[in-house]
């Protein structure tokens, strides 16, 4: 990216693993070794990482965002409006949008990768007007994600996800749910619905296995109620990214608009955090060619 000059870093303190002072320290150190100029602010709020990109559109080459999905999520909210790429250095518990990018965990290398500057323009998600990058879940998986938010430990990875998933399996009962796709209503009990335009969610869990960022639509997945030792037996299915072989439960598509209506409230999450608006009621939708990343795909 020869025409680079100039980081925003958000880093934010409170992202998952809570390692970010750390990692944001060694980024800085990498960075300062090849003479990159660059801008380090932590973030001290809900909602102030979204308003340090705001504000930082026009004055740097990037704004990077060094935190986990959710940190991700905030700050290319206020994104899509910014002729900037954003770029990411991982530092949360799930790390899971990362994975669609080819960007890697380990440290100097995802920063190689910022400085490489690879740059792609890629979709992004609305739910009730909320913008999201990676993934909607709705249901079985949402209500693991909540749990996971509850874990000391492991502080990150896909452990952290498996553990909250035993915790959740006692206590949740699947859902029924009317969900219109493109126009075509069905109502049944569904154990989970996720919407991604990523792969994964939960540190691996690859139920939208074949989402692509940047094809114009949403991968569907919609699983039907399931006994535990089922759950389980399928599990590792879900972690390979072969769900959509488990006909009897599992059905999968794609989607440009989804609306879920409940007559209850639903658990949700939002690229790993907690949605805390109308829950009885969503609608979903693609923003096609919405956002530039910097990547390595």
């Amino acid at each position: 990216m020869p025409d680079m000059k100039r980081f925003k870093l958000i880093a934010n303190p409170a992202s998952g693993t809570k390692r970010t002072r750390r990692i944001a320290s060694q980024v800085v150190e990498l960075l300062g070794r090849k003479n990159v100029a660059f801008d380090l602010e932590f973030t001290n709020a809900p909602r102030h990482a979204a308003e340090i990109a705001s504000r930082s559109c026009k004055d740097f080459d990037a704004i990077v965002a060094i935190g986990g999905d959710g940190t991700i999520h905030e700050v290319a909210g206020a994104m899509l409006s910014c002729e900037v790429p954003l770029g990411i250095i991982p530092a949360g518990s799930g790390n899971d949008l990362i994975k669609s990018l080819g960007i890697p965990t380990n440290i100097p290398a995802a920063v190689d990768v910022l400085l490489a500057g690879r740059s792609q323009v890629i979709d992004v998600g609305t739910i009730n007007g909320l913008c999201f990058v990676n993934v909607v879940g709705i249901g079985f998986d949402a209500a693991v994600n909540h749990n996971s938010h509850g874990l000391r430990w492991p502080a990150s990875g896909l452990l952290r996800y498996v553990i909250a998933l035993v915790k959740t399996l006692g206590s949740y009962a699947p859902v029924p749910l009317a969900v219109t796709i493109d126009g075509e209503t069905s109502s049944a009990n569904l154990f989970l619905l996720t919407i991604g335009n990523g792969t994964t969610c939960g540190g691996g869990f690859r139920l939208t296995p074949h989402a692509k960022l940047d094809d114009g639509l949403l991968d569907v997945t919609r699983v039907k109620p399931i006994t535990i030792p089922r759950l389980i037996w399928h599990l590792p299915k879900v972690i390979n990214g072969t769900l959509d072989r488990v006909e009897l439960y599992a059905s999968m598509r794609t989607a440009r608009k989804i609306r879920v209506e409940s007559a209850s409230p639903l658990p949700v999450h939002v690229d790993g955090e907690i949605y805390r608006g109308d829950t009885t009621r969503l609608e979903i939708e693609i923003l096609p060619k919405a956002l530039t990343v910097i990547g390595n795909i």
